[in-house]
């Protein structure tokens, strides 16, 4: 045990060594609603068409709202140039619905689903100052559905406007449109 734990010790000598350059980062983020939600429970914005009730609908238990509890995501990023950033997210998303009696209403049940992400980023810094940095990010990467048969997706996300302030330890936000999340993703992060 101890020299795995000296032969770690010894691999990250390299990254200890350049800790002084603030290269790499390590941030944790929770961000808003998935649009994948949309395609895997074909949640519309509009339901408006007329609906075809049967007996089977009105005595058959009913399904409450889907609950999500936004992307919560973990990002090791890596500064290779002044402008230009390489980071690799790991994300997940969890939701749940419950089920009602027709009849009563009392809750019959609750169905769970998560979606995981793995997403390379490359993040373009167009503001560097000291205490706050500015950017816009692309990124394209692969999600793992288990509803869907455990079946590998790709997916994408774009973020056109993001802001990070502080030094060793800053807070971020971002907005952004994608399978990942919708809307803004805000955490903080570490430099070293």
């Amino acid at each position: 045990m101890k020299k795995i734990v000296l032969y770690f010790m010894l691999l990250a000598m390299p990254a200890l060594a350049s800790a002084q350059d603030n290269k790499y980062q390590v941030r944790v983020g929770w961000g808003g609603y998935p649009v994948t939600e949309m395609f895997l429970y074909g949640i519309s914005w509009c339901d408006c068409g007329p609906s075809d009730i049967s007996l089977f609908d009105i005595y058959w238990d009913s399904n409450g709202a889907i609950y999500s509890t936004g992307s919560m995501s973990a990002e090791f990023s890596w500064l290779l140039k002044d402008w230009f950033t390489l980071s690799l997210t790991g994300a997940v998303n969890l939701t749940w619905q419950n089920s009602f009696d027709a009849v009563t209403g009392k809750r019959t049940g609750t169905e769970y689903c998560g979606v995981a992400y793995l997403m390379p980023e490359c993040r373009f810094n167009w503001l560097r100052k000291d205490l706050v940095k500015m950017y816009s990010s692309v990124g394209v990467g692969v999600m793992v559905c288990p509803e869907f048969y455990y079946y590998v997706l790709p997916a994408g996300q774009i973020s056109p406007v993001g802001i990070e302030v502080g030094k060793k330890v800053y807070g971020f936000c971002e907005l952004g449109i994608g399978l990942m999340y919708t809307g803004a993703k805000a955490g903080i992060g570490f430099r070293f």
